[in-house]
């Protein structure tokens, strides 16, 4: 794979420590189908910072496996305080019928029947 310079393209000098060049060029041998050069190589590592300062990065697997789950959980515990809200909200029309008390004379189901 030849690398190609495009018309538009520009020239940035760049100084690096030995170490640094050291990997940029140990990288470029393990993934030779990726990169040919170190040049190719930097503009790729400057495209993916860009990406990375912007936001968007795709998340490995179990970083979003574990995204996932906790938005699960969260779906689970609003439905659990729905549960609760309305068991919450039956006690006290419960507890307002008990305090409120009961008249059999104005029962109407009684009157119907003509029995007490």
């Amino acid at each position: 794979m030849k690398s190609v310079v495009h018309k538009s393209s520009c020239r940035l000098n760049l100084r690096l420590l030995p170490d640094e060049r050291n990997q940029i060029d140990y990288f470029i041998s393990q993934y030779p189908h990726r990169w040919t050069s170190a040049n190719e190589f930097m503009r790729a590592a400057v495209g993916n910072y860009i990406a990375f300062l912007n936001g968007n990065y795709k998340l490995p697997d179990l970083e979003q496996q574990r995204l996932n789950q906790l938005i699960e959980g969260f779906h689970g515990l609003s439905s659990t305080i729905g549960s609760l809200e309305s068991v919450l909200i039956s006690g006290f029309e419960s507890l307002m019928h008990v305090t409120r008390g009961s008249n059999y004379l104005l029962d109407q189901s009684m009157h119907e029947d003509g029995e007490l």
